[in-house]
């Protein structure tokens, strides 16, 4: 029941085309290899940006990161075109990769802007604006791409589980920064976990279920097509 529900929920997201995807062992992921990349890479960077940076750094990483960011998306959008509108094929392993530093560098984007509406009092600090921490940043990613794309067939369930988790979590996390620009929720959290977070989140997830529960029905009108 709960895989009919994880790969219902990707097909409300996505084409899921098996050429397209990634598989692990015998079990294909329930979104294709790009919009793994995407969604699991969103999740992975915010986790490790939540546990790197405690002290409410409410700023925009430097400018540098800014652009290598925009290139990551640039670089996904690029891939797409080359996919879709051009006679040249990119590989699964090309789309995971760009998805993956794409939904990552609008994770980097969005955090701050978290930071910033959502706690009382936070601090003008840029995100990664230390050198050492944006270098240990992105190994961590790099490890997390390479294990991904091992594809080692007893991680079939934890990747196809984690990809699951990382959808919904992508669709929560946009929808309570969008919930948080309201000035009701805005700047009145001191810690993360509280009653404050409690509100927003409802909201959040629910209009995650409205967003997944339509796309999924325009998704079922345009196979009528």
């Amino acid at each position: 029941m709960i895989n009919n529900l994880i790969e219902k929920m990707g097909f409300s997201i996505c084409h899921q085309l098996p050429s397209r995807s990634l598989n692990i062992g015998n079990l294909y992921l329930p979104v294709c290899s790009r919009c793994s990349g995407i969604y699991i890479g969103f999740t992975v960077s915010a986790i490790i940006l939540f546990i790197m940076f405690r002290k409410k750094e409410n700023s925009l990483p430097p400018a540098y990161i800014t652009v290598i960011s925009c290139l990551f998306i640039f670089s996904t959008v690029a891939n797409g075109i080359l996919s879709y509108l051009t006679p040249f094929s990119t590989t699964n392993n090309a789309r995971f990769i760009t998805g993956f530093l794409c939904g990552a560098s609008v994770a980097i984007m969005l955090y701050p802007i978290f930071v910033f509406q959502y706690y009382k009092k936070s601090k003008n600090i840029k995100i990664l604006s230390n050198p050492v921490k944006f270098v240990a940043y992105l190994v961590i990613l790099m490890i997390f791409i390479a294990a991904s794309l091992a594809r080692i067939s007893f991680l079939d369930y934890f990747f196809y589980y984690l990809t699951a988790f990382s959808i919904i979590f992508t669709f929560y996390f946009v929808n309570l920064v969008i919930t948080l620009l309201v000035p009701f929720f805005s700047q009145r959290a001191e810690k993360l976990l509280g009653k404050y977070l409690a509100l927003p989140s409802v909201i959040s997830i629910s209009m995650l279920a409205i967003e997944l529960f339509f796309s999924c029905r325009f998704h079922q009108f345009l196979l009528k097509f």
